[in-house]
């Protein structure tokens, strides 16, 4: 990260980039890794009413009276209440899909974009290949047979390994 672009970031997420890098660093590191100044660096990083904690190697918002605290607090609390009220359909909607059909999720590697695609031919019972059709159909018109069969072999091969095999 460079000089221009540390300072430019609102204060807001200078304190979760730096509160990240303590993780795995301490301020001194962090003000070279910017090539700052560590006292221009304790400056900048005090905007926005920001202070270090040293116990918690972590910056914290500096509330200055409880009544902030708590207004802070509540505005948190009626923003995440406004979000659900915007979108109370849709997520009535997620929760009925989830209680009539169950999640399926698939699995990273079937749309990985490093993973690599061949063609088989193999050869199905026509009943049963058309059952499953209608039932992708039916169940996930968004998405792909191909990814829906993908993901059927990767659960038959978890469900069918045997015991002895299995990952503890």
């Amino acid at each position: 990260m460079n000089k221009e672009k540390f300072i430019g970031m609102s204060p807001e997420e200078r304190v979760q980039v730096v509160n990240k890098l303590l993780q795995n660093h301490d301020l001194k590191e962090i003000s070279n890794l910017v090539k700052i100044p560590s006292s221009s660096f304790s400056k900048i990083m005090r905007e926005g009413d920001y202070i270090y904690h040293k116990a918690d190697k972590k910056y914290y918002p500096f509330i200055r009276s409880e009544e902030g605290r708590v207004k802070k607090s509540l505005s948190r609390d009626n923003d995440e209440i406004a979000f659900i009220e915007r979108n109370v359909d849709t997520l009535k909607k997620v929760i009925k899909q989830f209680e009539e059909q169950g999640l399926l999720l698939l699995d990273k590697r079937i749309y990985s974009k490093d993973a690599k695609f061949i063609n088989k031919s193999i050869r199905m019972n026509n009943d049963v290949y058309k059952q499953f059709t209608g039932f992708c159909e039916d169940f996930y018109p968004h998405l792909k047979t191909q990814d829906l069969i993908a993901q059927a072999l990767i659960d038959a091969m978890i469900r069918y390994k045997p015991e002895n095999e299995r990952e503890q």
